[in-house]
This record gives C-alpha cells, sequence and structure tokens, in this order.
C-alpha cells in the first residue's frame, strides 16, 4: 500500500492535534460518555477507627460532635475474621462495646456512645467496616480454608449483636455474653485490601461470591427489621486489583465504592511525591487517573465516593524536587494531618508551596531536608470540587482522629 506525502502529512496532522488534545484534557479527563445525565452526590463520609480510643492523644467519639453536622456517614473500623475459626468477630471488645475485667453486660465502649451520637444526629448513618490493610490477609485464609460462608453470616449478624466469651476471673469458668445493640449500624462496608495488590483467581472469585451473599443477607435483615442495611466497598486503586475483581458486576449489588485515592507515593516508594495529587506530572499514578480507570471498568459515578486523607508523608534526607531519593530514616514515616500542622506547617524554618498541577500543598525545610506531603484546606476544597466535576456520589475521610483540634480540614468543605 503506497501513500502520497499528502495523505502522510494529513495523517501526521491528526496523530498530533489527537496528541495536542489529549496533553490539553488529560487531567480532569472528561466523565466517559455513557454518564453524562448522571448528577453529582453530596454525602459526605468519614472512617472512625477503634483503635485510636488509646493514649493521651486519643479520638474519642465525643469528639465527632463539632462536625456531625458536616458528616451524612460514618464507617466504624474495623472488625475481622478470627484467625482460626473464620468467623467474623470485634477487634477490640474493650473499645467497642466495653468489655472490660467485670465484663459487664449492660453496652458500653463507643457502640454506646455511638448510639448517643445517632440518637441526637439523626441524620447520620453507621456502618460496621470488615477487613482492613492489616486484617485482610486473613480473609484469604478464610477463602483458603472454604469458611467463606461462615465469615460473611457471622459479619451480617455482628450488625445487631456479639456474642463474647470469656473467663471467669473468680470461678475460672467459660462465660458467654451477647451484647446487643440493634439499630446501630445501618450497613457494613467490605474492605478487602491486597498489600502486594496482587489477587489471586480464587480470592476474586470468593470476592463476587461473598458481595452477593453480603447483599442477599443485608436485604433479609432489612426487611426482617423494616430499615436500610446499606451495603458498600473499600476499593483499592491498583488497576491490577480493580480489574480483576469484577467491577461491573460487583456494583451492581454494592451501594457505593470508597475509593482509596491515596498513598501515590509513600514511604515505601523509590522517590519523592505526593500523597494524593489529583493529577500528575510525574507519573501516572494519579487520582483522576484512578477514578477513570474505575468509571471504565463498569462503575457509575454516582456509585463512587472519593477518597481524601487526613494524613500525609514525611521523607527525610532529600530535596524538593520530585522524584528525589530520599533515606528512610526514623523521620521518614506517615503522619495524621494535626501532627503534620505541629510540626512542619508551623515550622518556620519550613517552606509552604502549592503545586498547581497536581492540587495539592507540600512544604520542605532546608535546613533539615525534609519534604512533607499533605493536604490543607485548600486541597481539600479542590477535591470537593473535583468529586462534583466527576458527578461522584461524595467524599470520605480517612480517618477523623487525623484532623487537627480546630477540625480545619472536615469544616473546610
Amino acid at each position: 500500500m503506497k501513500f502520497s506525502i499528502v495523505s502522510i502529512s494529513f495523517l501526521l496532522s491528526i496523530l498530533y492535534v489527537t496528541h495536542v488534545a489529549q496533553a490539553v484534557n488529560i487531567c480532569p479527563m472528561p466523565v466517559p460518555e455513557q454518564y453524562a445525565d448522571v448528577q453529582p452526590g453530596n454525602i459526605v463520609v468519614a472512617y472512625f477507627t477503634n483503635w485510636d480510643c488509646y493514649g493521651k492523644q486519643a479520638y474519642k467519639v465525643e469528639d465527632i460532635y463539632p462536625v456531625a453536622h458536616k458528616l451524612t456517614h460514618i464507617i466504624y473500623a474495623f472488625a475481622c475474621p478470627n484467625k482460626k475459626t473464620g468467623i467474623c468477630e470485634l477487634h477490640d471488645p474493650w473499645c467497642d462495646v466495653g468489655a472490660n475485667l467485670e465484663y459487664r453486660k449492660k453496652l458500653g465502649g463507643n457502640f454506646a456512645k455511638l448510639k448517643e451520637l445517632k440518637r441526637k444526629f439523626p441524620h447520620i448513618k453507621i456502618l460496621l467496616s470488615i477487613g482492613g490493610g492489616v486484617h485482610s490477609k486473613y480473609i484469604s485464609q478464610v477463602v483458603q480454608n472454604g469458611k467463606d460462608k461462615e465469615f460473611v453470616e457471622s459479619a451480617v449478624k455482628l450488625l445487631d449483636r456479639y456474642e463474647y466469651t470469656f473467663k471467669n476471673s473468680k470461678t475460672l469458668e467459660s462465660e458467654t455474653i451477647t451484647f446487643e445493640y440493634e439499630g446501630l449500624f445501618d450497613g457494613l462496608d467490605f474492605d478487602w485490601e491486597w498489600v502486594n495488590n496482587v489477587v489471586s483467581e480464587q480470592d476474586a472469585r470468593a470476592y463476587q461470591n461473598m458481595i452477593v451473599l453480603l447483599r442477599q443477607l443485608l436485604k433479609e435483615r432489612a426487611d426482617k427489621q423494616k430499615t436500610t442495611s446499606l451495603l458498600t466497598v473499600a476499593l483499592q486503586v491498583k488497576s491490577s486489583v480493580y480489574k480483576k475483581l469484577g467491577l461491573d458486576k460487583v456494583s451492581q449489588y454494592v451501594d457505593w465504592f470508597h475509593v482509596m485515592t491515596y498513598n501515590f507515593t509513600s514511604p515505601v516508594s523509590s522517590g519523592i511525591g505526593f500523597n494524593a495529587p489529583i493529577c500528575n506530572a510525574w507519573s501516572s499514578y494519579s487520582v483522576d487517573n484512578a477514578i477513570h480507570g474505575i468509571m471504565l471498568a463498569g462503575v457509575s459515578p454516582q456509585q463512587i465516593v472519593l477518597g481524601v486523607p487526613l494524613y500525609g508523608h514525611v521523607f527525610d534526607q532529600t530535596r524538593s524536587k520530585i522524584g528525589s531519593p530520599f533515606i528512610k530514616t526514623d523521620i521518614t514515616d506517615s503522619l495524621s494531618y494535626n501532627k503534620i500542622k505541629e510540626l512542619y506547617v508551623t515550622n518556620k524554618s519550613c517552606q509552604y508551596a502549592w503545586n498547581e498541577k497536581s492540587s495539592v500543598p507540600y512544604m520542605y525545610c532546608p535546613d533539615d531536608k525534609v519534604f512533607v506531603s499533605f493536604d490543607d484546606e485548600r486541597s481539600v476544597k479542590e477535591k470537593v470540587q473535583y468529586a462534583r466535576l466527576k458527578k461522584l456520589k461524595g467524599i470520605v475521610f480517612w480517618k477523623l482522629s487525623g484532623d487537627d483540634k480546630q477540625h480545619s480540614l472536615i469544616h473546610a468543605i
């Protein structure tokens, strides 16, 4: 086949124009045409973690009150499978239901306080999250042991009651107490993560089957209690993960996905970068690429809730140029926003800067050679605007204890 010089020039010009258009429009990418009629949502979700109940800097249920009017949903994290039996259990009965040394039968702990919070702010829906980054490996073990059905059934039961077995310190005999809290949880959040971003075929099949069974059991619960039982999913943004999960099918059973659009660069990376850049001029890892990819995988924007981190990353012995190597010292770490604000934002020896392309701030401390990536009030507002532009259902904060005492980031929305 022969081409004239004119035709070749024409083809090259078309390719050039296409390339320029892509370069101009690459971020944020337009919403796929099939979702053109979708309207943006306005839910505001936040994770509340039970391990934050300890220490001098503990974040308690009472600390939610000043921002409760801003939130529509609270996700309580985490419940997890028992390593031996596969049964879904509360991770910390002391913090969760107040199962202290006296083993009192009356409901206490965070659950009792959350019921009171819900009574004062009846618009808030509360979900129980199962799994999480640390405990997800046990879900894979549950699948390998053929206990996935038992795990799912016990997870749904856990939404209303918890049977706690202990050894009586006086009689030395085992006793079982049932803590009842029906009416507290409005659904379940499924957070199965793969640390190495590798999903086995067995896990992928089990994932879909679990979602289907969860929806079935939650519907039965809702019909029985004449209430709502939501099913949400925490979703990793690595394409090697979500492309294996069959999101186009899973989305038929899920109310929405909490997309973890953060940790695009972290202390385990080879060079410094931004934690949650909307756009990224240095690599393909960005909030927008992740959201666009998930839409192309079959998830409607009205089922996508954008993850907003209330934490950041600190890189030691480095330069301010993105991609620069760093040294993993005791300073190199992931810190909450309140700690970053205390150590770096208010530090006069550190310099604040804003990256226009990525819509995120950063700090650089030249004397100590420390680079800090984080989100502040301005970047949170940018993410809210981005969520509306992409017609998403809303935003989700990870996690409530990360904000400063003034709740600056949550109040920024």
